[in-house]
């Protein structure tokens, strides 16, 4: 992608995302799209904090494994 349509594509969601803040801003509605994105950040904090267990399960899983390879590798080395 060429420079100027990278710039003309950032000026553009930059004027989208202040039109929507401005309209967020004046309407009577502004503390319950607050709320909503309140909600929504709790979520998506609680699902990166549930993946990041996760992985680091998944990896002291695997560190198990390679231990338990590496000492049968070990004793099939010792044999010889």
């Amino acid at each position: 992608m060429k420079s100027e349509a990278k710039l003309l594509l950032g000026l553009g969601i930059g004027i989208a995302l202040g039109a929507a803040v401005g309209y967020i801003m004046g309407s009577d509605k502004r503390e319950e799209w607050f709320e909503q994105a309140n909600e929504w950040a709790d979520k998506v904090k609680a699902n990166v904090k549930a993946a990041v267990y996760r992985g680091k399960s998944e990896v002291e899983d695997l560190k198990e494994d390679i231990n338990d390879i590496a000492e049968v590798a070990k004793k099939e080395l010792a044999k010889q």
